[in-house]
């Protein structure tokens, strides 16, 4: 009778792990884009939360308690996106910093006194908070992995980067794969639209890869099957990472590389010798081949690497610096930044195009959320700094995981001091699971360990 209900229990956590790899499957393919009038969104987003509902009705308070830091910054973060959003008296947001351009519109159209939110952009805040579906989605299921399963999700996430990575690897030979409107045919974006994006995605390979190398994935494999094919992966992405053009994922790339054995990751002492000798033939001709690829398009990823356009950048994280005393301490709204940043944008930056974000998430944060937001990420930070702490006294397979989300949430923040790649539903689902692996106890991945 014991075994019955102990098989059903195991049915029933199989259920938000199917429903968890669906799910992604479908984020890859629709979620490669951060803007807010992208099609795909028009599907992906009522289908987060119908996940997120069917996971809630599995979901328990110990499974909340267990990533209890993940849901409270989580939780914050929505509710001071909402916040944004609530309609405010005259008196209060007509006295905001910055909102004097809005009340002499408003006179000049005759609307009167109206009650307003704090947001500048209540449209463009309103999709920020459609916007977490995607991620909430993917808290609610992760939340109710066991530690077998978490590294399940780990393979299921490498499985579809490589997808990612290989769409990249036919664009590159000069194939025409453009999955978003707004997608250079030029581009090696992968599944994105942003080949920076693409590039963020590709160093997360590397430290995905050396996991499945060292511990697996639980994916009932042998172990010499999943070393092979986490080092194919890896063989494929660092060409790859040339071939995007993107100066910031060239960046994290490297570091990504060097993290990987300063973490500790990959330890070359368990790696056997024979195995790597066998398969030394086939590492040769997969590596053969994306050299190969590299040579056929060099002019193009050279020239995008040389390219000095992006020096934009500079001018316009000066003239938000500008700009913050003149929204703080509130900020301009969530979302917000396009409408609010062009408000005040100096005429020597003026081009046809606009400035679509920030391209610093903090710059952005600060300006759109103001102290509150930059109080939020400090905590976020502190919570990093703690599991780092914990992360890396801990050894074994048990730390593996755990060691793997502080990699990732370090890395995506190197990505985003000049980029926002977790704007994009792809990331921001992958950021989720990094901070789920980050803030699991080590009795957890124990567990996955012994099954």
């Amino acid at each position: 009778m014991s075994d019955t209900k102990a098989s059903r229990a195991r049915r029933s956590l199989d259920i938000p792990f199917i429903l968890f790899s669906l799910f992604m499957l479908a984020v890859f393919f629709t979620g490669g884009s951060s803007w807010s009038d992208e099609p795909h969104l028009i599907l992906l987003r009522p289908l987060a939360f119908v996940v997120a509902a069917i996971g809630l009705w599995s979901l328990r308070l110990q499974h909340i308690r267990q990533f209890w830091a993940v849901w409270l910054i989580f939780g914050l973060a929505a509710l001071l996106t909402a916040s944004h959003l609530v309609p405010l008296p005259y008196d209060v947001w007509s006295n905001l910093p910055g909102r004097q351009v809005i009340v002499d519109i408003d006179k000049a159209v005759g609307l009167g006194q109206i009650s307003r939110p704090l947001s500048m952009s209540p449209d463009e805040t309103l999709n920020s908070l459609l916007s977490l579906s995607v991620p909430f989605a993917v808290l609610v299921l992760a939340s109710q992995f066991d530690g077998l399963r978490q590294r399940r999700a780990l393979g299921v996430v490498l499985l579809l980067s490589f997808t990612s990575a290989a769409v990249g690897l036919l664009q590159a030979t000069g194939a025409d794969i453009v999955h978003y409107s707004r997608q250079a045919t030029q581009d090696v974006a992968g599944l994105f639209v942003n080949r920076n994006h693409q590039a963020a995605l590709l160093a997360l390979i590397f430290p995905m890869a050396a996991v499945a190398i060292s511990a697996g994935v639980g994916m009932g494999l042998p172990r010499k099957i999943e070393a092979f094919a986490g080092a194919s992966m890896c063989l494929v992405a660092v060409p790859l990472v040339l071939v995007t053009g993107s100066r910031t994922g060239l960046l994290v790339a490297g570091v990504s590389l060097v993290l990987v054995f300063a973490f500790g990751l990959l330890p070359l002492a368990r790696v056997a010798i024979r195995p790597w000798a066998r398969y030394s033939a086939a590492f040769a001709s997969v590596g053969a081949l994306v050299w190969a690829t590299i040579w056929a398009s060099r002019d193009v990823a050279f020239m995008r690497l040389e390219d000095q356009t992006e020096d934009l950048r500079w001018p316009v994280w000066q003239s938000i610096l500008d700009m913050l005393p003149h929204y703080l301490p509130w900020g301009t709204g969530v979302g917000s930044y396009v409408e609010a940043y062009q408000v005040l944008e100096p005429d020597s930056l003026l081009r046809p195009t606009f400035s679509n974000h920030a391209h610093n998430e903090l710059l952005e944060i600060l300006f759109t959320a103001g102290i509150p937001g930059a109080a939020l990420v400090l905590l976020a930070f502190v919570f990093l700094a703690a599991a780092v702490w914990r992360g890396l006294r801990v050894s074994g397979d048990a730390a593996l995981l755990k060691r793997l989300g502080i990699l990732v949430i370090i890395l995506l923040a190197i990505a985003s001091i000049s980029d926002y790649p977790v704007r994009t539903p792809i990331l921001s689902a992958v950021f989720v699971l990094a901070a789920i692996w980050t803030s699991a106890s080590q009795s957890l991945f124990q567990k996955s360990g012994q099954q």
